[in-house]
């Protein structure tokens, strides 16, 4: 429980020291803005395309339930309409990753160097922009895949109704793992080696994930507060 409450305690600091530090804040609403414009952009879609989702019936109906007819035929498309704009937003949360990743990964580099003093001396090379910037992205678009998949199962696995908690935990960790790829990608882990981390200290992941398991759109305030607990885990175990 005392881990579960310091990975609170985790979320709350970065997300703080996120929004005190306008270097870091930049970092957060820019892929914030990306990710409405495409929601947007999905939505419109949805939208202007809604007549597609009008159903044609077959055959005059009979006389005096023509209202009938213009109302199921409504009704069809406006709930042709919400099922359009709830995939929007799934697509869009699964999207945010992609979006996300390129920013993150510099997000936690600066927090990095606000904790030890110093900026990141390493010079920008091609071989430091395909490490940095672009093998993250790629392996979010694989993170962002399993995610999908693992929801797919954790949301079947919950119409049993005993087994329903297992959507709310399950998002839970995968938020942590989505955490922790955005706090050591850089460093070259292995996709593996990120859920071992998890695994780990479990309950310190889960306490500083749960806040952004319930607001998924605001999960790059916690991503410096994923630094700061990988930082501390780095401290406990030593050079």
């Amino acid at each position: 429980m005392s881990e579960l409450l310091t990975g609170v305690s985790f979320a709350m600091r970065g997300a703080t020291m996120t929004v005190a530090r306008p270097r870091l804040l930049s970092l957060v609403i820019v892929p914030l803005i990306l990710n409405l414009v495409i929601f947007a952009g999905l939505v419109w879609l949805v939208i202007t395309n809604r007549d597609m989702l009008r159903p044609e019936f077959e055959g005059p109906w009979i006389l005096g339930l023509d209202w009938l007819r213009e109302l199921l035929s409504g009704v069809a498309v406006w709930i042709g309409v919400a099922i359009g704009l709830v995939l929007a937003a799934v697509g869009t949360l699964l999207l945010s990753a992609v979006v996300n990743a390129p920013f993150l990964e510099w997000l936690s580099e600066t927090v990095e160097s606000i904790v030890f003093d110093h900026s990141d001396a390493t010079p920008v090379t091609p071989h430091y922009v395909w490490n940095v910037w672009i093998v993250p992205v790629l392996q979010a678009i694989g993170l962002a895949i399993v995610q999908g998949l693992l929801a797919i199962v954790f949301l079947a696995l919950s119409l049993t109704g005993v087994l329903s908690p297992l959507v709310f935990i399950g998002s839970v960790w995968l938020t942590s793992i989505t955490l922790v790829d955005v706090t050591i990608a850089r460093k070259r882990f292995a996709v593996s080696d990120r859920f071992r981390h998890v695994n780990r200290s479990l309950p310190l992941w889960f306490g500083l994930a749960l806040p952004f398991a319930l607001l998924p759109f605001l999960l790059p305030f916690g991503v410096a507060g994923a630094t700061l607990a990988h930082l501390r885990d780095l401290r406990q175990r030593g050079p």
